[in-house]
């Protein structure tokens, strides 16, 4: 018989995982900040977080594209 069985996750998926989390939760705090620095009328500082902001929205959205199966 040829029987197929799914291969296992590899142990990076788990890693990868917790990696997302923190960004998730570092662009959580950096949209805060941004969002005290437009209310400081800190402009500079309110953009660059905000860019920053968006940059790790896109690792983390590049990272969970790799752990789709």
């Amino acid at each position: 018989m040829n029987e197929t069985r799914p291969r296992p996750r590899p142990r990076t998926s788990a890693a990868v995982l917790i990696y997302v989390i923190i960004l998730v939760a570092f662009q959580v705090f950096l949209i805060t900040v941004a969002a005290e620095a437009f209310l400081a009328d800190e402009e500079t500082l309110a953009w660059s977080t905000a860019a920053v902001s968006v940059v790790m929205a896109a690792a983390s959205a590049a990272f969970l594209r790799y752990l789709r199966p």
